[in-house]
């Protein structure tokens, strides 16, 4: 069947209906969400089709990731959803495989996605790099926490660009954070089913902001409920306070709070008891589309040279495959080719190790442990210091 597939953008309202309709079958999802959320990024939606029939599609979200202090350009996909008819056949490796073939041809360097099944990413190339960090926090547990600091409600149309800012500050120092796009700003701000969203700044000095939150309310007319966060940052231990003062002043009639972030977490940090549950919600996979691309573009430790030599296969986009040679130093890095015949130094993994190595998820020497990576142990080492750094995740969900 897949030898008569074709892939592509949206032509037509028709094509975008048929996507819709195997979007709502595949994730339970009222068709009226599917299609406005379809319409919203129809820029983004890539379909296949069987001759004029559409079977399938996904939607990309172009955008970028943090790693090594700076921004890559990442596209994440969401909403991989093939027609009942179609499943089992191929079709959706065909597609993944195809739009993988048009990332490429962009320049992309790393592809995202938060995997429904591990065994279709991984058969395209994409690997565990990284999780999704939940914490529940028991509000009365909190007891009573004051702070002198001040909060302001936020007005996106008003303030998202001074929140925009703030977050990449705080999202440039944490490795596999995103690069936010308007697309995910606003599935922070919207809640998908209409309800309230609440947004607050913490005042800081000069008129800037030290931190915000924005949250939803629990079920509604119930509680006690729980305070449902979609986005919080802070800048200091102060503006943690003052936002867990927040929580606190909920705790009568709130239960619980939750939230993601990195295992490194400001607010945890400043709860004053224990009881804070901490769970892996998502685990999210990478993939290396263009090599030289990604490790180009990524910052490195300033204090670190290194000159590590890479001998890769790629079963499916072929000009990631052969040899590169990594000269790391201050900070950046360069990537050539290298001959056909890899040296005794090259660590030689397939494109699915490196994307572990390169999010920080696995370091080469456990990698060479699990048999992905074999190599010199100097050459391990080099990677070790050149792809170092805390372990990755990313707060958001698409």
């Amino acid at each position: 069947m897949t030898d008569c597939l074709s892939f592509g953008a949206i032509r037509n309202e028709a094509d975008l209906e048929a996507l819709a309709r195997n979007e709502a079958l595949a994730f339970n999802t009222p068709l009226d969400s599917c299609l406005s959320w379809l319409r919203d990024t129809r820029e983004q939606v890539r379909v296949v089709r069987a001759g004029g029939e559409v079977l399938g599609g996904l939607v990309r979200y172009d955008m970028g990731q943090f790693f090594g202090g700076r921004s890559i350009r990442n596209i994440g996909i969401a909403g991989v959803a093939i027609s009942p008819t179609a499943r089992g056949r191929g079709v959706a490796k065909s597609m993944m495989r195809a739009a993988l073939a048009e990332m490429h041809d962009q320049g992309v360097a790393v592809s995202t996605l938060y995997p429904t099944t591990f065994t279709l990413y991984g058969r395209v190339g994409y690997a565990v790099a990284g999780h999704r960090y939940q914490y529940r926090l028991p509000l009365p547990k909190l007891g009573r926490i004051e702070s002198a600091r001040e909060i302001l409600p936020l007005d996106p149309s008003r303030d998202g660009d001074a929140v925009a800012r703030f977050y990449r500050n705080v999202a440039s120092n944490r490795p596999g954070w995103l690069n936010r796009n308007s697309h995910i700003w606003d599935r922070v701000y919207r809640h998908p089913a209409g309800r309230d969203v609440h947004a607050y700044g913490v005042a800081g000095g000069g008129g800037d902001i030290e931190g915000y939150v924005v949250y939803t309310l629990g079920e509604v007319a119930r509680y006690p409920y729980t305070l449902n966060v979609r986005d919080v940052q802070v800048a200091n231990r102060e503006a943690a306070r003052r936002v867990l003062a927040l929580f606190s002043d909920c705790r009568t009639l709130a239960r619980h709070a939750t939230w993601y972030g990195g295992l490194d977490d400001s607010l945890l940090l400043e709860v004053p008891e224990v009881g804070t549950e901490i769970s892996v919600a998502e685990t999210w996979m990478l993939r290396i589309v263009d090599v030289r691309a990604a490790l180009t573009s990524r910052g490195y430790p300033s204090d670190t040279t290194a000159r590590i030599e890479l001998d890769l296969t790629d079963d499916v986009v072929p000009a990631n495959a052969g040899g590169f040679l990594l000269e790391v130093g201050g900070g950046e890095a360069r990537a050539s080719r290298t001959g056909d015949a890899a040296g005794a130094d090259a660590l030689r993994l397939d494109i699915r190790a490196l994307a572990s190595l390169y999010s920080g998820h696995l370091s080469a020497r456990r990698l060479a442990e699990l048999g992905q990576v074999k190599g010199p142990t100097a050459s391990l080492n080099q990677a070790d210091r050149v792809f170092a750094g805390p372990p990755p995740s990313m707060p958001d969900y698409f």
